[in-house]
């Protein structure tokens, strides 16, 4: 009897370890595969714009030169160069006691000559008082002769004398340069640091005055940009060592002429110079880089879908519209300008759609 029992026991529990090992080691059913669900993308309204990125650098145009009235010796400064300046103020002053002593000696001279041409004319009058007309025809011609050569001396000393008037005059002018005033307001700079301590001559550039808050932008297009660009086009300007400053500006010119470097090499295009007017903003300076979007045209309330959405591998370019319940369209569509990752419908779509990407 227990053999019987102990056969039972052994056989449930191999029974057991066979199901538990069956249990364990059986093949899965495999997962149902999942579909993804498409991808979609709305069809909005938006405004739409086209822009041409450039870069270059910002440019003070504001610039007046100061130069040296004539040749001195720089009495006394002023101002330091980097200082602010208005129109008016005292920037410096030249030596002018070598212009002094010149007229000095200019009137003393004049006053001389003055006084021998009065005496020599009273000499005159009295000459022609008791002159004698002379008996015989060459005694006549004889006083005529030494009449006439005082009175041309006479003349010519008056001339003199007024040449001599002429040149104080222009002396004393010089003079009243001899104080040099700022003719524009901005930051004076010297043209070299050490124009304190030299001597300075006529027309040397001594420094400029700059209005800092009159900045441009000055880039380079290419012949195809160079057709996209209108005066008056907005721009969006930016630092290129700090994007995250933000700043305005349009463009004022745009030049119709190649730039030389490359107007006569027949295998290199033509590069054309563009000027931007940039809004006053006192981060910003000049000799700085920049980079800048220029607007070239803008469309407001543009019926807007992804470009990834429309397919062309056909004759006109269509889209497949979602229907709904996984059911799609595919539908013809008219395209417009593209601007970065989006497209303009001109037709076919409206703003609130939905289209499927296959």
């Amino acid at each position: 009897m227990k053999k019987w029992i102990k056969i039972i026991i052994t056989v449930v529990l191999l029974a057991g370890a066979g199901y538990w090992l069956y249990e364990k080691y059986k093949p899965k059913p495999e997962a149902p595969i999942e579909i993804p669900p498409p991808i979609t993308f709305d069809v909005t309204q938006e405004t739409m714009t086209q822009t041409i990125q450039v870069k270059g650098k910002s440019v003070y145009t504001d610039q007046t030169d100061i130069f040296a009235p004539y040749a001195s010796n720089i009495k006394q400064w002023h101002v330091k160069s980097g200082e602010q300046v208005s129109k008016g103020d005292i920037l410096f002053s030249l030596d002018t006691s070598t212009l002094q002593t010149e007229v000095e000696q200019l009137q003393s001279d004049l006053e001389k000559a003055q006084l021998e041409n009065k005496m020599n004319q009273v000499t005159l009058d009295q000459a022609n008082m008791s002159e004698s007309l002379g008996v015989t025809e060459e005694e006549r011609k004889k006083a005529f002769a030494d009449r006439e050569g005082k009175r041309l001396t006479n003349e010519l000393n008056q001339k003199a004398l007024v040449l001599k008037e002429k040149e104080i005059q222009k002396k004393q002018a010089v003079i009243s340069k001899s104080v040099v005033y700022a003719s524009a307001s901005g930051i004076f700079q010297m043209n070299e640091e050490d124009s304190k301590t030299r001597a300075v001559t006529e027309g040397q550039l001594i420094g400029s005055i700059t209005n800092i808050s009159k900045l441009k932008f000055m880039t380079i297009v290419g012949e195809e940009e160079m057709f996209r660009l209108k005066v008056g086009m907005p721009v969006k300007v930016r630092m290129t060592a700090q994007k995250d400053l933000q700043f305005t500006g349009k463009v004022s010119k745009v030049s119709k002429f190649a730039r030389k470097s490359t107007d006569t090499d027949l295998k290199q295009a033509s590069q054309f110079d563009v000027v931007i007017d940039l809004k006053p903003d006192a981060r910003m300076y000049g000799g700085v880089s920049l980079e800048g979007d220029i607007e070239t045209m803008r469309k407001d309330k543009v019926t807007v879908v992804s470009s990834l959405a429309i397919m062309r591998d056909q004759t006109e370019p269509y889209v497949l519209l979602d229907k709904g319940n996984g059911q799609t369209e595919s539908l013809t569509i008219q395209a417009g300008m593209e601007s970065g990752d989006k497209t303009e419908v001109v037709s076919g779509l409206k703003p609130g759609d939905i289209v499927v990407l296959p």
